[in-house]
């Protein structure tokens, strides 16, 4: 399986996980809203409960409180309507109102513990109070009935202590309504202070949140961000093929983890590319140099010759009749025929020439600093080894002739004159019999009625305007 398709190992690393990363900030991010929430709902609570208690303080004690000194003080006028008119309704009335009155001094509401025994003496003077001036209330009756009212006046001295009891139990349920005043301000105060300890620890952890919140956001920057605007910036130049830089995204392991990938991933590809790149340069069947690769290598030594005044020579070399060998062997035999050749080219020439294939039967070698006379033993060289070789295939054996062709480059000589004296010197070779070695100089083509067949100017122009 190629390795593209296998499943990359995870990296070992110490850094921390990116998830566990996050699962930690969301935690950082809630938990303090959660404890917001609970402090907050139990100082709520604590405060609501101490408003609900002083309410009902007020609603089980001291209103009762208030409104017995108002019934005593309503008790007193059906008293005094008694004194003046003698009417017994006024009387009943104020006997039935004073029973009560005595009834609920005599069994209070109960009080809170920490104010039960204040309570119960208050109530038990009020109570005591009041009853001696029942007690004379009902003298003072006894005296004047069934007499006139008028002319009957009651004793100044009972009336005098019936008063003065009066004011003692209507002072005693001051003293109790004070008190009980008191006792209420004291619990609102409490809960006053709950709600405001519980308004400032809720601020306290509002700041506690919007901190660890702002740290939350400036570690996912760091963390995160910075890494995805490193990747956004490498791949930017990835994809404008600048030169590359590992990519590096030292935090988390999640990141670690992609940067490898993609460095995996880029090195595959540099692999790749050099691999098309050797393709694009190579001849498929031979493996030699390709047309493309030669007329990028040959345009650069004409260049270096015109600037620099080197020499080189140019040889086109033709197999001859190989068309009958794909006639009467087959076309695969043909295609092991020209490996053949190219293999027994490349052992005839020095490892600074360049081989390559042209056409289908058809080779171009370029030979630096080589002049005349090294480029034709070269020519024989290649000529003999080829004409003297025994290709064998399968159950066949057959000989191969090759015509050869060559120029040397003269001073200021255009690349296209160049290429018209090779291919004029391997018409010669052909029209001499084939088998055959000829050279040509740029007069030669001048000066004959010449028409390209090998070489064309026009493919090197078209490969260099692709290059």
């Amino acid at each position: 399986m190629p390795d593209f398709f296998r499943k990359p190992a995870k990296p070992v690393s110490s850094a921390p996980s990116l998830k566990t990363r996050l699962r930690l900030s969301i935690i950082i991010i809630v938990l303090p809203l959660f404890i917001l929430g609970g402090i907050g709902f139990l100082f709520f609570q604590k405060s609501t409960n101490a408003f609900n208690l002083a309410i009902e303080e007020v609603v089980s004690d001291v209103i009762p409180v208030t409104e017995l000194k108002d019934k005593i003080q309503k008790t007193v006028t059906p008293f005094n309507r008694y004194l003046e008119t003698g009417a017994l309704d006024e009387k009943n009335h104020f006997l039935q109102l004073s029973d009560d009155i005595q009834k609920t001094l005599n069994h209070p509401a109960k009080q809170d513990a920490t104010q039960l025994s204040l309570a119960n003496d208050i109530y038990q003077s009020a109570y005591l109070n009041w009853r001696n001036a029942h007690r004379i209330a009902v003298k003072i009756f006894n005296r004047i009935d069934h007499k006139d009212v008028q002319t009957q006046k009651p004793p100044f001295r009972l009336l005098q202590k019936f008063y003065q009891y009066v004011i003692e139990t209507t002072l005693a349920l001051d003293k109790l309504h004070l008190s009980m005043q008191n006792q209420v301000k004291i619990r609102f105060q409490k809960a006053k202070e709950l709600k405001l300890n519980a308004l400032l620890l809720i601020s306290f952890v509002f700041l506690l949140v919007y901190i660890s919140t702002l740290a939350t956001i400036m570690m996912l920057n760091r963390s995160i961000l910075e890494p995805i605007v490193k990747l956004e910036q490498w791949a930017s130049k990835f994809s404008r093929d600048q030169s590359f830089t590992p990519l590096k995204l030292n935090s988390y392991r999640e990141f670690e983890f992609i940067a490898q990938t993609y460095n995996r991933l880029f090195q595959m590809l540099q692999d790749d590319k050099d691999i098309l790149a050797a393709l694009s340069q190579k001849d498929e069947l031979t493996q030699l140099n390709n047309k493309r690769s030669l007329i990028t290598r040959l345009t650069d030594e004409h260049s270096r010759h015109q600037r620099y005044n080197t020499r080189y020579s140019l040889m086109l070399i033709d197999v001859d009749h190989l068309g009958s060998i794909s006639q009467n062997y087959g076309a695969h035999i043909c295609d092991l025929t020209l490996i053949q050749i190219a293999r027994l080219l490349e052992h005839a020439i020095r490892p600074t020439d360049f081989l390559a294939r042209y056409n289908s039967d058809e080779f171009l070698i370029i030979l630096p600093e080589v002049e005349l006379h090294g480029a034709n033993i070269t020519a024989e060289r290649i000529r003999n080894a080829i004409s003297e070789h025994v290709f064998k295939f399968e159950n066949h054996k057959f000989g191969i002739t090759v015509s050869i062709g060559f120029a040397i480059v003269q001073d200021n000589q255009p690349l296209g004159e160049v290429l018209q004296c090779v291919d004029f010197a391997v018409q010669q070779a052909k029209l001499a019999g084939r088998n055959q070695v000829q050279y040509c100089n740029a007069e030669t083509v001048k000066n004959s009625n010449f028409t390209p067949k090998y070489l064309f100017t026009e493919d090197f122009k078209l490969y260099k305007d692709q290059t």
